[in-house]
């Protein structure tokens, strides 16, 4: 091939990209007056025609792809012998290019939910992509991810599936020769996943066929201890079957967006801190000093002065003059005699000692309150406690998810993959709320059960429905809609 082939309307700038099947030229599309990425074939497949015509056929399927993470085809078509795909140009490089070390975890898994969510399309449209790698992870100028080659790929015969992919980021069941669905995809992803977090593959080796060995037989590696919480992600998305891993691409979003959308939504709220108003009338107490670690916000306070927040059986009095205005004492006041009585007369003097004997007690009530149960009220500042949670509720939603699948799919029972040990197992794994909608989860099972059993009896099939609803009360025992149909409809 010619170092710059020639591809009437397209004027080629420099290689941006070179492979064993296609070189990627930085291209201006004269026509428009604007960049493009020409991808061309190499000229050592020009005489294997399935493969040319498969080249251009993919490259239609990618072309009718409309997607904010995909990237956009504009033409298609073959010149001098040379077929091509022009694409948008990104400028922002690929994954490869950046992922020299680990990344940040909000930033990798803001990258895997764009790429999970443009998987998520390209299923729905029937497109595999089959070799998701940090290659074909493209960055726009702001930043935003781009999976690149979708569908292009599947140019190769389907028999030599071994060769589609790379070793470091293939499915188990892609080493093994089948061809695969989505959830390889998602095992793809699982692995740049893992290494955005760390730096490194999860199995890595010289020998490509080592890698291979470690993908098929080797455990999930564990994350470094700070980045546990994210443990489970991975768990599920390296699983060896297919079937241990997210059904879809779309329960892979709602489970990194777990991770996501708690902590956005709580760096945006800002804690407000009112000042409480100026007092009307000077105090004489001295100022408590302020205490080391500072309260959390609970809201606008209300009144002259914000009182402390304690214990609701031990509210802090709010300190005041022990002086009534009424009993007060000028500076000097004169008898009948015309002699003035000294500011520091017996009285006043022993008003004071009361005064700081007062503050004293208090503030050594005050010490010991703090000491003895005031931590309790400080909020948790530690980050792997608040992931831990927002980890386990990125893991249920996934699995609120699946159950809702499978009661849809009928998969109601045997024991093993169900909608029903799914919705108990939430119920004891969610908080209250997700507990209640995991029951009427089962509600909801119980009247497709219902309708099924009444379904079969008007179709004459009274036997079976009988079978149905016996089976039924024995894994939903307590469902009221089942236990209402003391026969199957259309019996005797």
């Amino acid at each position: 091939m010619a170092d710059l082939p020639d591809i009437p309307g397209y004027r080629l700038l420099k290689v941006l990209k070179q492979s064993k099947r296609s070189r990627t030229f930085l291209a201006e599309q004269q026509s428009l007056a604007r960049q493009v990425a020409l991808k061309v074939m190499s000229e050592e497949f020009f005489n294997e025609p399935i493969l040319r015509q498969r080249f251009v056929d993919e490259g239609k399927s990618a072309a009718r792809l409309n997607h904010p993470n995909v990237l956009a085809v504009f033409d298609i078509g073959s010149a001098g012998g040379y077929p091509f795909i022009a694409t948008e140009f990104v400028p922002g490089g690929t994954l490869r290019d950046t992922l020299q070390q680990p990344m940040a975890p909000v930033d990798a898994l803001r990258i895997a939910k764009e790429l999970a969510s443009a998987l998520e399309y390209a299923h729905s449209q029937g497109v595999v992509h089959r070799d998701i790698k940090p290659s074909n992870i493209l960055f726009r100028a702001d930043g935003t991810a781009v999976l690149s080659d979708l569908g292009i790929l599947k140019a190769q015969s389907v028999n030599a599936s071994m060769q589609m992919g790379s070793p470091h980021y293939m499915s188990p069941e892609q080493i093994e020769g089948q061809v695969g669905d989505g959830r390889a995809d998602l095992y793809s992803l699982g692995v740049v996943v893992f290494e955005m977090l760390t730096g490194r593959p999860p199995f890595d080796a010289d020998d490509p066929f080592v890698v291979v060995g470690k993908h098929l037989s080797d455990p999930v590696p564990r994350l470094p201890s700070t980045l546990s919480v994210y443990q489970p992600l991975i768990d599920r998305t390296l699983a060896k079957k297919p079937e241990d891993r997210f059904a879809s691409a779309r329960e892979m979003v709602v489970a990194v967006d777990g991770f996501l959308e708690p902590k956005t939504t709580r760096d945006a709220r800002q804690p407000q801190v009112q000042k409480p108003s100026a007092p009307a009338e000077k105090r004489t107490a001295p100022v408590a000093a302020k205490p080391a670690t500072p309260m959390p916000d609970l809201g606008p306070r209300t009144g002259e002065q914000a009182r402390p927040s304690g214990p609701p059986t031990m509210q802090q009095p709010v300190i005041t003059d022990p002086i009534p205005a009424a009993q007060r004492l000028p500076a000097a006041r004169h008898t009948g005699s015309g002699k003035a009585v000294p500011k520091n007369n017996p009285r006043r003097a022993m008003l004071r000692v009361l005064f700081v004997v007062a503050i004293l007690v208090l503030l050594v009530w005050g010490a010991y309150w703090v000491l003895k149960g005031g931590g309790d009220m400080k909020e948790p500042t530690a980050p792997p406690v608040r992931q831990q949670l927002t980890a386990t509720q990125g893991t249920i939603e996934a699995d609120f998810a699946k159950a809702d699948r499978l009661v849809a799919e009928g998969k109601w029972w045997p024991p093993g993959d169900n909608a029903v040990e799914l919705y108990r197992d939430l119920q004891t794994r969610a908080d209250a709320i997700g507990a209640v909608r995991a029951k009427a989860g089962l509600e909801k099972l119980g009247r497709a059960v219902a309708e099924k059993v009444i379904a079969k009896g008007k179709a004459g099939d009274p036997i079976g429905a009988q079978a149905v609803l016996a089976q039924a009360r024995t894994f939903l025992p307590e469902d009221t809609t089942l236990a209402a149909l003391q026969k199957p409809a259309g019996t005797p």
